[in-house]
């Protein structure tokens, strides 16, 4: 037997026994087996080097990878959480993984049947709720749920809930509205995507100059402050830059 073939078997069994006895789970053996190239390597990428870096960039590869091979992995697990203790929480952990992987009626479901009881105006609750419908492009339920919510918590604060209100107005064609607020939400954003979504619909209204200043505003601050916050906003910074020119 060639050198690399025994060199590649022996690397294999190594893997799997690591599978064995640090109590990953068992999925790996099978890819280990089917795909011994390809799943050694995603296995080094998504166990081993984030154990060894110990890292939160470590960790995100980590979910990828294994969510790249195992889609609905997550997802089973959580279902199976939920069936062994039925709570608001696991019901919303599930919700979010069902939204997800593109299960947008099943996360209105959870989200609903976990506002009842003590939880029933629950902020964190009724906003994924309303990030459920608007991912079912129910913008109407979106809009109606979100100031439910600020009737129930007149305190509660969240720029991502008050950019998502203002989504929702747009996409009901309530652009009046939406210009409102996407102007109120994209002063105290903290990334990017709110002034880039106000400049895009002011483009759409005919307000083309007010657009390009808002988009020149984006680069401007997106250079200024450059390394890791302008990877974040890449996207957004994109956008702005191709129309300020």
């Amino acid at each position: 037997m060639p050198i690399i073939a025994v060199a590649g078997y022996l690397v294999q069994l190594a893997l799997i026994m690591h599978v064995v006895r640090s109590g990953r789970p068992y999925y790996w053996v099978y890819i280990l087996l089917l795909a011994p190239g390809l799943g050694g390597l995603a296995y080094f990428i998504a166990e081993i080097l984030p154990e060894m870096m110990g890292t939160r960039g470590g960790r995100r590869a980590m979910d990828n990878a294994k969510r790249a091979f195992n889609p609905e992995g997550q997802y089973r697990a959580l279902a199976e959480e939920l069936d062994t203790a039925d709570t608001a929480e696991n019901r919303r952990r599930l919700a979010e993984e069902c939204l997800r992987i593109g299960k947008t009626e099943q996360a209105i479901t959870l989200y609903k049947t976990a506002l009842t009881g003590i939880h029933k105006d629950d902020p964190i609750l009724m906003h994924g709720l309303a990030r459920a419908y608007f991912a079912a492009n129910d913008f109407a339920n979106c809009t109606q749920t979100l100031e439910a919510l600020k009737a129930a918590n007149p305190k509660f604060e969240s720029a991502d809930a008050h950019l998502l209100y203002a989504r929702a107005l747009e996409g009901q064609g309530r652009r009046d509205e939406a210009l409102h607020e996407y102007d109120a939400v994209s002063r105290y954003f903290a990334g990017a995507e709110a002034r880039c979504r106000y400049a895009l619909l002011l483009q759409q209204v005919g307000h083309g100059q007010q657009a390009k200043q808002l988009f020149q505003e984006v680069v401007r601050a997106v250079d200024k402050a450059g390394g890791p916050f302008k990877r974040a906003q890449r996207e957004w910074y994109d956008i702005a830059k191709r129309n300020v020119g």
